[in-house]
């Protein structure tokens, strides 16, 4: 066991979960010192995101007998083939949103009057589309789960009920419920447009998937006090990042939940680094079956760069094109794929950042989409001023 908590907590990027606090709805925010040395990058790309170390995610854990419960089958109803596809990839329960600028208010530096140091950051706008269940049962092709399975970690019950899948990316949709109220994620508005829901460093538990890192999208029209509604876009590791940090994944992905025996903060407190520290009450490592992979097609540029399209992702592999070395996402300005009927889904740009989540490393990145994306019917899809096509 490491010494450092945060290296073994840190599940999900921290530049977000270092919010010292939010006020004013969604304008006004006070960000930690270690937020703001990081900020100017993130917010320069929207999408800066620092590579995922899996082995890092928890501590390992022994293979032993872990009883979970498997809920009755999903009955495919409404809910299964229409309103949650169009919750993960439709606008059902999100709206668009235009570009608008947030209050960064600097913690603890003041100006010469007194007032505290503030600037303006620029959001860019996300746009959603409304989801046709028809299609997106074409596209998807019955391959997702449709058996929830849920384990309890503390108080906290986590419900994992349908999965998606295409070899670059993963989307999980799963409840997470507490009687005397959910403690464990801060989440807004806010949040949904940044890097997602961020886990509370005054409760006790943590839990992720081993498999994936990505962005929790947290549906505030369906979720209560007491039971969240979550939509998590995740890169798949071994495609991101190679064998060397995560085996392909074949037939299931594997939550990991932890309980602690004081807040996390409290632990970070008192971890001096003079010895051990026993603060893991307990831990789990739960099996989640999963559908057989979506599949993609490949599509070429002139300079033969290569991206892999599957209806819920998009991979780009820089390696062979002209592109700029070093990390790759931040030589894209623009992404956008046409249609053959003239139709374009504008991914992202300066000013735009409708998807899922994004994660770039110098080979390339990972795109989860924020709508289904109908393969056959892609005339083009240009990165910056590059065309690439199935020809």
């Amino acid at each position: 066991m490491k010494n450092n908590l945060n290296d073994e907590l840190n599940v999900r990027d921290i530049s977000i979960e270092e919010f010292d606090h939010i006020t004013d709805g969604v304008e006004d925010h006070v960000f930690s010192d270690r937020y703001l040395a990081r900020k100017e990058k993130m917010m320069k790309s929207y999408t800066q995101n620092k590579k995922a170390n899996t082995t890092r995610l928890f501590p390992k854990i022994a293979a032993a007998a872990i009883a979970i419960v498997v809920a009755s089958p999903f009955v495919v109803n409404a809910a299964m083939g229409g309103e949650l596809f169009n919750r993960l990839w439709g606008n059902e329960g999100k709206r668009n949103v235009p570009s608008h600028q947030v209050t960064v208010v600097e913690s603890g530096k003041i100006d010469d009057k007194g007032n505290p140091v503030s600037n303006k950051v620029t959001m860019p706008k996300i746009e959603y589309v409304a989801q046709d269940p028809e299609v997106a049962a074409r596209l998807l092709a019955g391959k997702y789960t449709t058996k929830p399975v849920s384990t309890t970690i503390g108080d906290t019950t986590i419900t994992v009920e349908t999965v998606v899948r295409d070899g670059m990316g993963i989307v999980a949709a799963y409840t997470v419920e507490r009687a005397a109220g959910v403690n464990c994620f801060n989440y807004s508005q806010f949040d949904n447009e940044a890097k997602g829901a961020w886990f509370n460093e005054d409760q006790n538990i943590m839990f992720g998937f081993d498999e994936g890192v990505g962005k929790i999208w947290v549906d505030l029209q369906r979720s209560t006090d007491t039971k969240l509604y979550c939509y998590e876009y995740m890169c798949d590791n071994h495609a991101l990042y190679g064998p060397d940090v995560q085996s392909p994944i074949t037939d299931h992905i594997t939550l990991t939940c932890q309980e602690y025996t004081d807040t996390r903060a409290n632990i970070e407190k008192s971890n001096t680094g003079k010895g051990e520290k026993n603060y893991i009450k307990d831990s789990k490592s739960v099996t989640i079956p999963v559908a057989e992979k979506l599949g993609s097609k490949t599509f070429k540029s002139a300079d033969n760069g290569t991206l892999k399209v599957s209806p819920i992702a998009m991979q780009w592999d820089s390696t062979g094109g002209k592109a700029p070395k070093g990390e790759a996402l931040d030589s894209v300005k623009s992404l956008k794929i046409t249609y053959k009927d003239g139709s374009e889904y504008l991914v992202y740009n300066e000013n735009t950042a409708s998807y899922g989540y994004i994660c770039g490393n110098d080979a390339g990145f990972i795109v989860l989409f924020n709508r289904l994306v109908d393969t056959d019917n892609i005339a083009k899809i240009t990165i910056n001023d590059s065309e690439f096509n199935t020809k």
